[in-house]
């Protein structure tokens, strides 16, 4: 799954000009990827989803059911941020990745301190 997802996403940064590509660009092309590929898994994408119980701000989004159960919900951001690893906390699934995309992989691999249990990081970025 991670490796399919990776694939998408770069393959969608890589049609995008090279002018164009700023940290915004590729954190909604990400969620734009993300979109389609939850379609494609048969289920229903809900961008911005936030639990309404906990003050956290939303997560990117979050791929239901269709019984409306959560089957799996993503963050990015060029590194892994805290409040993205508080926000995934407060969503109930099991499946939760935050996706990184800073081309300085020294710090995106600080940031992985902030990683939880549960939560899986994917790394997108090539030279």
């Amino acid at each position: 799954m991670k490796e399919e997802i990776k694939k998408k996403v770069l393959t969608a940064i890589r049609s995008i000009p090279k002018g164009c590509l700023r940290d915004a660009v590729v954190k909604e092309t990400i969620r734009c990827v993300l979109y389609e590929w939850l379609k494609e898994k048969g289920l229903q994408p809900v961008p911005a989803f936030r639990n309404p119980r906990f003050p956290e701000g939303p997560v990117d989004i979050v791929g239901v059911k269709e019984d409306h159960a959560i089957e799996v919900a993503f963050c990015s951001s060029p590194t892994i941020e805290l409040k993205d690893i508080k926000s995934l906390e407060r969503v109930a699934c099991e499946k939760k990745f935050v996706i990184s995309f800073s081309p300085n992989q020294k710090k995106v691999d600080l940031s992985t301190f902030f990683l939880k249990s549960g939560i899986e990081h994917i790394y997108i970025y090539e030279k």
